[in-house]
């Protein structure tokens, strides 16, 4: 990559300029129907295409993120990649949440999980799903899977961190941080506290965005793609100052998983207890959530554990030329392997 010194800063502001003034293209376009509203929480249904497969398929995205992240665009959407392979999908909205949601918990939201995949199997009239949780909402997805297995046909995680003592750049920030004056339980932590600290896991990541968007302005369709992108990382979501408090000490601070000392409703979280097919994705260019933290979850498991690493990275994964090309047959492949 070429080093930032060496690079015109016409290039660099001219990407800076782009960025500023041209509208993001729209995102989220697969038709799907709205099966469950509660609150701020909704589960989007995509209905198969040929030959429908029997067990569903419950799509558990990040907290942080909006849920089109998995709908980005058309042939860069995993929804649609999954119900054209005849798999009944479902994903989990979270929606926004409002400052009274400030003190809700990973409790609370496992039960809006719970929820959500109850809906869906009665949906699909089917007694199980496959849950499929993308980074923090493959932690929710696998603590799930240990609370409530009897709801669960099969488990994939992508970029998910379990093993947090080796969460690389953002465990090394967070470990020493006072939880309980960072995240006020009874308030929400909003993106403008969580972007700084993510934009400091990749330092020139500014730059070589601009870089990116400045040599896409020639073509059309190439810009729009990358713009689409840009979204994703602009349009975040504040989380409940009681979860992130959690998710951190919990987590990150006490590795509450593996050391199995994470409790819900008083009740440990056993990863042994997920008995069923489980399928470990990692990306080998994750900073985000590095191979180290993701991969043991393969090995945790009382079930049959598979790992497999691509060669992209935390969001080139999905969105990337990885996805549609290894990412997207993987899933579906494990998929009609587990479960009918």
């Amino acid at each position: 990559m070429t080093a930032p010194h060496d690079v015109p800063a016409a290039r660099i502001q001219r990407g800076m300029a782009i960025l500023a003034t041209t509208p993001r293209p729209p995102a989220g376009l697969t038709p799907h129907e709205v099966i469950h509203r509660q609150g701020r929480l909704c589960v989007r249904y995509y209905p198969p295409s040929g030959v429908r497969r029997q067990t569903p398929i419950v799509l558990v995205p990040s907290l942080i993120n909006k849920a089109y992240i998995l709908d980005l665009e058309p042939g860069r959407s995993l929804v649609a990649a999954l119900a054209e392979r005849g798999h009944p999908t479902y994903l989990v909205d979270w929606g926004t949440p409002e400052p009274e949601n400030g003190g809700e918990d990973v409790a609370a939201t496992l039960r809006m999980l719970q929820r959500s995949v109850d809906r869906a199997c009665r949906h699909a009239r089917a007694p199980r799903a496959v849950l499929f949780g993308y980074c923090m909402g493959g932690t929710l997805a696998t603590m799930f899977a240990a609370r409530f297995p009897a709801r669960v046909a099969a488990l994939v995680t992508l970029a998910t961190p379990v093993h947090f003592a080796h969460g690389g750049r953002f465990a090394a920030f967070v470990r020493d941080v006072d939880t309980r004056a960072a995240f006020p339980l009874e308030e929400l932590v909003g993106p403008d506290v969580m972007k700084p600290a993510f934009q400091m896991l990749d330092p020139v990541g500014n730059v070589s965005k601009y870089l990116a968007i400045e040599a896409a302005s020639h073509d059309a369709r190439q810009l729009a793609r990358v713009l689409v992108r840009e979204r994703w990382l602009e349009e975040n979501v504040p989380l409940p100052g009681a979860f992130a408090a959690e998710f951190v000490r919990e987590g990150y601070q006490k590795d509450g998983l593996v050391n199995r000392t994470w409790v819900i409703d008083g009740e440990v979280v056993d990863l042994a207890k997920i008995g069923v097919p489980t399928l470990v994705v990692t990306c080998d260019r994750d900073f985000i959530t590095p191979t180290a933290a993701a991969a043991p979850l393969a090995a945790l498991v009382g079930g049959a554990g598979r790992h497999v690493a691509l060669d992209t990275g935390h969001i080139g994964v999905v969105v990337g030329g990885e996805g549609p090309k290894r990412f997207y047959p993987l899933v579906d492949g494990f998929c009609r392997e587990v479960a009918p």
